[in-house]
């Protein structure tokens, strides 16, 4: 690994390895765990369901001296890797790692010399790889391969020789391949995959024969399957591509004006999605795993349905408000949390949270643990988190973390192992990192990284190893990686 850096990081104290638990850390001076054995930190993985330990997240790199910081993201976990694009100010933006063994930071690889960058981009995992986007300067745009060391950080496939490259675009992992559109100069833009190798990397499907091209949109995993839309001249395409024969047959077409996204699989036998056939209002769709039961559930009046989450076989969404130039939606209950099991009966209004035609705006719908998260304005405690378990009477306030009607807006959901992440806003700590495990009143907020009132704004919530990973802004660093411990109760002791 290229251009390694001293980074400060966490002691972990292993209870019943070393005498003492894993709470909060105090002070800037703290150490590498890198010198503890592969089994020590086995043991400390094991013994129980993980939770954080204590609140006080610590940098995992500096990696852009100065208050601009690097801007690492996105954030994709590769085994004990944490993956993501950053920019030490040197040498541009380029693909960095944080090994959550070690705790070390570095960049991988300079793909393209200079202050310019490779910039790497759709980080994608498949398997134990990752998968992504970068221009070397030579190349183009094309598609390479890292497992985190410098040598293992690959060109995959010069698929367009020459400067301008074939512009991966929709890199999305189906079983062990990765699925792909590019432009090879010869047959337009089309599905490509590969399997990391170049004898592997294939032209998959072509869907306009010749030179010309379809518009290649939403690709999307399902069971096994690839489903993608494609835009033509004169129609627009649900496709679903199997995985083992690599067969491409249609489950929807409509009229070219029609806007077909959103793709959202549920369970093993449901994708969702959603078509508007030119009047800037939707409906949803749903398929049940065949052409001919491909069938339209409800239309949905104002503003497109957003947010479609699934949870079981079942998705949810908010829905009903007011469009984007005005256009009336749901003239009763506003935007609210909707859901639908794939039939009609059962695709139906959650709650009322906020009644009148404002609503309540649900957002960040996150599942976890059978129950959906999400943040919404019920017009008395501002917006604050909810959770639903699908039903009215089930969809209740977690907790009101700034009381009053302005509430704490959270945002940046994520799950890890049973735990809810997310960024929030109250007085006197800005927008700041929290965390639940769901309970009513429990929510609590990890130790404030930028002070006085200023806002970290944390995002990117992963988890690697025993870490829970994410990037915040401090006044002095920046915006740079962050982690909080996250371990089994046997092994931290909560502050």
């Amino acid at each position: 690994m290229a251009a390694w850096r001293g980074v400060a990081v966490l002691v972990l104290m292993l209870s019943g390895v070393v005498g003492v638990g894993c709470g909060a850390v105090d002070g800037e001076g703290v150490e590498a765990w890198g010198g503890v054995s592969g089994a020590v930190r086995e043991a400390a993985l094991t013994g129980g369901d993980p939770q954080p330990c204590g609140r006080s997240p610590w940098p995992v790199g500096d990696l852009h001296p100065g208050e601009e910081g690097s801007s690492p993201e996105p954030m994709v976990v590769v085994g004990e890797q944490v993956f993501y694009a950053a920019d030490d100010g040197v040498s541009g933006r380029e693909l960095w790692v944080t090994d959550a063994g070690s705790m070390a930071s570095g960049r991988v690889k300079d793909l393209r010399p200079g202050a310019q960058g490779g910039t790497p981009r759709f980080l994608t995992r498949v398997g134990g790889r990752l998968f992504f986007v970068a221009d070397d300067g030579v190349h183009g745009p094309e598609l390479w391969l890292s497992d985190g060391t410098e040598q293992g950080t690959v060109l995959v496939a010069d698929i367009r020789p020459g400067a301008q490259g074939s512009a991966p675009d929709g890199l999305t992992a189906v079983g062990g391949r990765l699925y792909f559109t590019a432009d090879d100069g010869v047959h337009g833009r089309e599905l490509w995959s590969s399997d990391g190798t170049l004898k592997g990397t294939q032209l998959t499907q072509e869907f306009a024969p010749g030179p010309d091209s379809f518009v290649l949109d939403d690709l999307t995993e399902w069971d096994g399957r690839l489903a993608l839309v494609a835009y033509g001249a004169d129609s627009v395409t649900l496709w679903v591509t199997e995985g083992d024969t690599g067969t491409a047959r249609v489950f929807y077409r409509g009229p070219a004006q029609t806007v077909l996204f959103s793709l959202t699989p549920a369970g093993r036998d449901r994708l969702y999605f959603l078509v508007d056939q030119g009047r800037g209002e939707a409906d949803l769709w749903v398929t049940w795993g065949l052409p001919l039961l491909t069938l339209p559930l409800l239309h949905f009046p104002g503003d497109y349905p957003v947010a479609l989450t699934p949870l079981g076989d079942t998705v949810y969404f908010m829905a009903g408000a007011e469009g984007f130039f005005g256009e009336p939606g749901d003239l009763l209950h506003g935007g609210e949390l909707w859901k639908s099991d794939g039939t009609l009966v059962g695709t139906r209004l959650v709650k009322d949270v906020r009644p009148g035609p404002l609503g309540s705006l649900p957002s960040g719908l996150t599942a976890m643990d059978g129950q959906l998260y999400f943040a919404a304005d019920d017009g008395v405690h501002g917006r604050e988190l909810w959770r639903s378990d699908g039903t009215a009477q089930g969809t209740v306030l977690v907790q009101d973390l700034e009381p009053g009607p302005e509430g704490s807006a959270p945002t940046s959901l994520a799950v890890e192992d049973g735990w809810l992440f997310f960024s929030a806003t109250t007085a006197g700590r800005g927008r700041e990192a929290w965390f639940s495990n769901g309970a009513l009143d429990r929510a609590e907020p990890m130790r404030d990284i930028a002070p006085a009132g200023l806002s970290a704004d944390p995002r990117g919530f992963v988890r690697a190893g025993g870490y829970v990973f994410f990037v915040a802004t401090d006044p002095e660093r920046g915006e740079e990686p962050w982690a909080l411990p996250f371990l089994p109760a046997a092994r931290c002791s909560r502050q």
